[in-house]
């Protein structure tokens, strides 16, 4: 009976950590959001109109990115991610972080424009980039040998590091993606199309660069060290690399196009 009170408040401790990192995302994302949707019809247009077009703007992409998130965290862990953060799974925190600062990144690319004519475009496209990068992350990850909701269920911190990382540098591409003036829909879905090949890069990177170039570990097309060391041995410095590795081959993708 004595120790009681002390889980119960190691339990709370816990659930409080990962809801911090949860909400942390959130900030990241409306700190990606917010400049982007407001800045153009307020700078272009510094009227009443103007502060209605930038507020419909940030409402709609704020509305996007929330409807967003929540789906995807619900498919991930197939509704259990919030019972997760209750539970004190800072892996689940860590996800949950990914996936706002994700679509806010791709929020924060398609619902800027300086005009109301654009709004619908602005989501539609919003709708075309998150299905985008929930396919690109889907198709990626099955080239590992664990399975990422599993690993994140038990509480695997690595395995969530890896997987955030992947998902925030797959959005840093889809959102580049869907820069640039609107000419027409087929030339803009195909300029899209053709930009998301730089996502083809982040494989390589994985095997070669991170696995074979920095880690050490022996070149192979699928599973082996990188992959054991991350499901088997929970090793959160190689977790960590990866992602760095995702990020800057994601930052290059979209520094030179």
């Amino acid at each position: 009976m004595m120790n009681e009170p002390a889980v119960h408040d190691g339990t709370s401790v816990a659930t409080g950590k990962a809801r911090r990192l949860a909400r942390a995302g959130m900030l990241v994302a409306l700190g990606l959001l917010l400049p982007a949707t407001l800045r153009p019809c307020l700078t272009l247009h510094p009227t009443q109109a103007g502060v209605l077009c930038a507020l419909l703007f940030t409402g709609t992409g704020l509305l996007g990115f929330l409807l967003a998130t929540t789906l995807w965290n619900r498919v991930l862990l197939r509704g259990r991610l919030h019972g997760e953060l209750r539970r004190g799974n800072l892996a689940a925190g860590v996800v949950a972080t990914a996936h706002a600062a994700a679509f806010g990144i791709v929020a924060a690319h398609t619902f800027v424009a300086d005009t109301l004519a654009n709004l619908p475009v602005g989501a539609i496209f919003f709708v075309v980039s998150v299905i985008a990068l929930v396919a690109l992350s889907l198709l990626f990850r099955g080239l590992t040998s664990y399975a990422d909701d599993q690993e994140i269920l038990g509480e695997n911190l690595a395995a969530a590091t890896s997987y955030s990382g992947l998902v925030v540098a797959l959005s840093i591409i889809v959102g580049h993606a869907a820069d640039g003036a609107f000419e027409g829909w087929l030339p803009a879905l195909r300029g899209f199309a053709v930009f998301l090949l730089w996502a083809i890069l982040l494989y390589p990177v994985r095997q070669i660069v991170v696995g074979r170039w920095l880690l050490g570990f022996p070149l192979i097309l699928r599973g082996g060290a990188l992959d054991r060391a991350i499901a088997q041995d929970h090793d959160w410095v190689v977790s960590c690399v990866e992602a760095a590795g995702y990020l800057a081959a994601a930052l290059l993708a979209s520094g030179i196009s």
